[in-house]
């Protein structure tokens, strides 16, 4: 069975309520992966992290609980001024969130960014399974690869906001506003996509052969 977990800190009786589990998917830090699940074999789902701020900005526009301020501020602020503003604003869900998540915990509003990064880094070349949201049809075929009991399934994408211009649409001082929220996370992209190309290679070379 399958079990699911938001943005918050583990406790040991979430973590006890999800050791029957067989899967445990959701926004899980990192830090409480290793602390409760040492040897759990860990995958995961990246999404290029331009296009990843978009989405959650207009999702954010029609979300109804303003109690967060970057939820109020995507409320009360055009695209541009929102991505303008103080980090103190767009930290929670904007700034590098990826990187905080895989190599710290998301919550932690002191993270050492560099660590995290480097720490993601580590995480990502332990996982048996990396997909992307964008390609997520073809990265789902290397799942059935590494769990051959999920040959043939396809991962649905989750979070998209309809209606919003794509990462290609926007113009370029709009991306270079979003991309300053995220070195981190599209260094940690990059290094993803690198680690799927090597994965990649061999099937490759045996098709050719």
């Amino acid at each position: 069975m399958t079990d699911s977990f938001d943005a918050s800190v583990m406790t040991p009786e979430m973590a006890a309520a999800m050791a029957p589990r067989a899967v445990v998917a959701g926004h899980i830090s990192i830090t409480d992966v290793e602390r409760f699940f040492p040897d759990a074999r860990l995958f995961t789902v990246l999404r290029d992290p331009v296009d990843r701020c978009l989405s959650w900005y207009y999702y954010a526009r029609v979300f109804p609980n303003t109690d967060h301020a970057d939820v109020a501020a995507a409320h009360a602020l055009g695209v541009e001024d929102f991505f303008a503003a103080d980090r103190a604003v767009t930290f929670r869900n904007i700034f590098n969130r990826q990187v905080r998540q895989l190599g710290d915990h998301v919550l932690n509003t002191d993270v050492d960014m560099d660590a995290a990064l480097a720490r993601a880094k580590e995480v990502l070349a332990r996982c048996v399974w990396i997909g992307r949201q964008e390609r997520l049809d073809a990265d789902s075929v290397r799942l059935g690869q590494v769990f051959p009991q999920m040959a043939g399934v396809r991962l649905g994408t989750l979070n998209v906001t309809p209606g919003r211009p794509a990462a290609r649409e926007i113009s370029p001082e709009l991306r270079a506003a979003v991309a300053a929220h995220n070195r981190y996370d599209m260094e940690l992209y990059a290094f993803a996509e690198s680690l799927i190309a090597e994965a990649e290679r061999p099937a490759l070379h045996r098709r050719a052969v």
